[in-house]
């Protein structure tokens, strides 16, 4: 039986780690052995729910710390040439670089990494893409595929001279519709939450981090406030570094009548079928689960000009774009959906068959079965014929 390992660390659960679980089921159906390293509880909890083993080995951080990461690094190799797994895929900047050299010098058959968004991105500093882009060189070197999550990165990792054409694939993420159908009714959510029938939702859903922009989400609606809208309100569905800081700018703006923090909210459909606009204000992404869920869900989308938001919405075709960090464009468009819904109307259509034409699982699980199998077999058409 091939044993697959999957490597995270520290990071927290995310959009990212739902590709995950769905990559160790598909593993799981293919008779494979999955199982995922990871020290995150929520993660090592949803991971408990469907059965799919974890690794709880303290070996990958988020902070950099040579000296820890150096111990790190040993602890991981070593555990890797005892228990000796068929491919070790690795996820994240951190888990990437210090999996990939783990297994790489354990003699690991196959190693894979999934770049779900590189340590720099377009609001990093020159230095600071130049400095991790030759650390990504590097790692590239411990690998024998590497997937990037758009195109875009696909090519931006070639301009860089990270990998070759022959390592590199772009698998998009993807996600199954049946997981934005809501869970329970939206009119009893609607009681719950307090808000009356003709309150318009505007929904915002993601960790609470600097890359999701949520701040100039926040100014935004304190220059809505000054105008005269239909009733609104902002639901942020999430936890976060930035809650505490997000919760004073919205104590601060004045705007506590307008915003709502629901934390961490399991059922992402019930919020989906709950909001009128989502708004995505990110300053840069991989690419975003977040993002799929509200083209899945057919919702009209406001969302930032980055290169994978681009891709994903057919250059903004699937979704109205603004620059990101430019609240007055967020609160202009805002202003005119609601008070204008039709306008948006025809967004949320061509969200939806955007979604359907190519961000479903399906499509992305296959892509990385036949990369696994491709992996694990090679050129050897006898035993590829066993992954058909």
């Amino acid at each position: 039986m091939r044993r697959v390992l999957h490597i995270v660390g520290s990071s927290r659960y995310g959009g990212g780690s739902y590709v995950i679980l769905r990559l160790a089921q598909m593993a799981r159906q293919q008779g494979w052995e999955p199982a995922v390293l990871t020290t995150d509880p929520v993660f090592q909890q949803v991971l408990t729910e469907h059965q799919i083993p974890f690794v709880a080995l303290e070996c990958i951080w988020r902070e950099i710390h040579p000296l820890r990461d150096w111990r790190g690094y040993q602890r991981l190799r070593d555990y890797l040439q005892r228990e000796r797994f068929d491919l070790v895929h690795t996820h994240t900047s951190k888990g990437g670089f210090i999996g990939r050299a783990a297994a790489w010098h354990a003699q690991i058959p196959a190693v894979l990494h999934t770049v779900h968004g590189f340590a720099f991105h377009e609001q990093s500093r020159p230095w600071a893409v130049r400095f991790y882009a030759g650390l990504e060189r590097l790692a590239a070197r411990w690998c024998h595929r590497i997937v990037t999550v758009t195109e875009y990165h696909r090519r931006w990792a070639l301009q860089l001279g990270i990998g070759t054409p022959e390592q590199l694939r772009a698998i998009p993420n993807g996600i199954e519709p049946s997981r934005v159908l809501p869970q329970n009714d939206p009119t009893r959510l609607r009681q719950l939450l307090c808000l009356t029938s003709d309150t318009r939702v505007i929904l915002t859903t993601g960790r609470l981090a600097k890359q999701k922009g949520l701040e100039y989400l926040i100014e935004a609606v304190r220059l809505l406030r000054r105008e005269q809208l239909p009733s609104f309100v902002v639901l942020i569905a999430g936890d976060g570094p930035l809650r505490a800081s997000l919760m004073r700018q919205v104590q601060q703006a004045g705007v506590s009548n307008y915003v709502r923090f629901l934390g961490f909210w399991r059922s992402v459909g019930d919020l989906l079928a709950l909001a009128d606009i989502i708004v995505l204000p990110s300053l840069w992404e991989g690419l975003s689960i977040a993002l799929l869920e509200a083209m899945a869900a057919g919702k009209p989308i406001i969302t930032t000009t980055i290169g994978s938001n681009l891709e994903a919405t057919d250059n903004g075709r699937a979704a109205k774009l603004v620059p990101p960090k430019d609240p007055h464009a967020l609160a202009d468009t805002l202003c005119d959906w609601l008070i204008h819904p039709e306008q948006a109307r025809p967004y949320a259509e061509a969200a939806r068959q955007r979604f359907a034409e190519h961000y479903t699982e399906e499509r992305m699980l296959e892509q990385y079965r036949q990369l696994y199998c491709e992996l694990f077999y090679g050129t050897n058409l006898s035993l590829s014929a066993q992954c058909k």
